[in-house]
């Protein structure tokens, strides 16, 4: 296997690993990074990428807690080509641009951004908070004066998230600080960011008297202080422990449906939207099967991507 690049200079490595710390990422995951920046090629297949089944025995070699901290390494440092992928990491495979060309289907740089990449949900992203209709007032027409303040919240919210510059000041940075923070993929700190906005502060900012009196700039001034308040330090906290709590349940929900299905054997399991193969391991939890292994032999047999073969743990 050829390198696709064989040099590297100084500067443009220097470069890299400032951007890196940027990110808050550890000296240890660094060194990590390089490492596969640099290429394990006994871990790549034949078209110089690394694929997932590969994936937990990379974890293990450069000692990973496990390969979901991997990929959210690989994810947030911004330097791999990425290749999505139906599976519980979102992506089939990674590669380094030193060892493979980038893809035409990859809209990754090959040198990192100044910035984090924003990827803000298509459209509006506020509208899982829904007004509870007041039955009172539904028959004859009328609005509430509450509805009209929590209408009036609601739309405060949609029009930051229609101007690129205002979401680019306040939104951003909340989405930047959840996924520092918490080592979140970029799906998971917007999910947090929603919410923040639905269920914190869109009543907060309904509930007070003279938000509706306020003009849209001085709502604006009134967010940015709010949020560096100790009381809107508290709602990032709330968003963050809900964000976890959720995908906390949603892994449990995906692997409670997951083990419902094992048609190869009973010692293995298969996603049924990916198809993908898998069995549990006591230390790294799901570990990928390639798809041509053979049916798990028993409980205690673990695969060896070098070899190609089941083993005994």
């Amino acid at each position: 296997m050829k390198a696709h690049k064989t040099t590297l200079s100084v500067r443009e490595l220097q470069k890299t690993i400032g951007q890196w710390k940027g990110r808050k990422i550890t000296d240890s995951t660094i060194a990590k990074l390089l490492e596969l920046m640099l290429g394990m090629t006994a871990y790549m297949n034949e078209d110089a990428v690394y694929p997932v089944e590969n994936f937990y025995d990379i974890s293990k070699a450069l000692k990973f807690k496990n390969a979901r901290y991997l990929v959210e390494a690989v994810r947030l440092s911004g330097a791999f080509g990425i290749v999505p992928g139906d599976n519980v990491y979102g992506m089939s495979s990674f590669y380094s641009h030193l060892w493979k060309e980038k893809e035409k289907t990859d809209d990754s740089a090959e040198t990192l951004p100044e910035t984090l990449p924003v990827k803000l949900p298509q459209g509006d992203i506020y509208n899982i908070y829904t007004i509870q209709d007041n039955k009172n007032n539904t028959s004859s027409g009328r609005i509430s004066s509450a509805e009209k303040s929590l209408e009036a919240a609601r739309n405060f919210f949609h029009l930051i998230n229609k101007n690129p510059m205002d979401k680019m000041r306040i939104f951003t940075p909340l989405i930047d600080g959840f996924q520092q923070k918490e080592g979140l993929a970029r799906e998971d700190a917007c999910a947090n960011l929603v919410y923040l906005v639905n269920e914190l502060l869109v009543p907060y900012f309904a509930s007070q008297e003279r938000f509706m009196k306020s003009t849209h700039v001085g709502r604006l001034c009134w967010l940015s202080n709010l949020l560096k308040s100790a009381g809107g330090l508290r709602m990032l906290k709330d968003a963050t422990d809900a964000g976890r709590r959720q995908r906390v349940q949603n892994l449990a929900d995906m692997r409670s449906e997951q083990r419902n299905n094992h048609p190869l054997c009973e010692f293995e399991w298969t996603d049924k939207e990916s198809g993908l193969r898998f069995y549990d391991d006591p230390l790294e939890g799901m570990v990928n099967i390639p798809d041509n292994a053979p049916p798990r032999p028993g409980a205690g047999a673990e695969w060896n991507v070098l070899s190609g073969k089941w083993g005994e743990l």
